[in-house]
């Protein structure tokens, strides 16, 4: 007599059944949890521009999650989107927008300004195109 179980469900538990008695993989013993702190304590900064003598500054080591976020949004929306969201999380809101504000900001100093910024950010690598180079 056939059986009644079709074929698919008899091969889904043997292949089940398979699985399980598999050994489960084995960690790497140099494996070793990364702790992170959402705090900064005391960074050092460095001065980006001034206005009337009052300077602003940056981090001089820009948080790794910064440089993630001008990457995404660089392949997102480009570079120039980018570039203005790695100012504003670099600066933090009252500096971007004491730049913002600036009368005699003309396109050559702010491309300075931006191109410090990501100097700064990426190490010595220049960003172009929304890959460092």
């Amino acid at each position: 007599m056939a059986s009644t179980t079709p074929n698919r469900t008899r091969q889904g538990a043997a292949a089940r059944k398979r699985a399980a008695a598999k050994p489960a993989p084995v960690v790497d013993e140099e494996f070793e949890l990364v702790e992170l702190s959402s705090e900064v304590l005391d960074e050092e900064r460095v001065g980006l521009f001034s206005i009337d003598g009052q300077v602003y500054t940056i981090p001089k080591v820009v948080p790794q999650g910064i440089s993630l976020e001008f990457v995404r949004i660089g392949r997102e929306y480009g570079e120039e989107a980018a570039a203005v969201r790695l100012l504003e999380r670099l600066l933090g809101p009252e500096p971007y927008l004491a730049l913002e504000q600036c009368p005699t900001l003309d396109d050559k100093k702010m491309q300075k300004i931006l191109d410090m910024a990501q100097k700064i950010a990426f190490g010595k690598a220049e960003v172009k195109g929304g890959k460092a180079d």
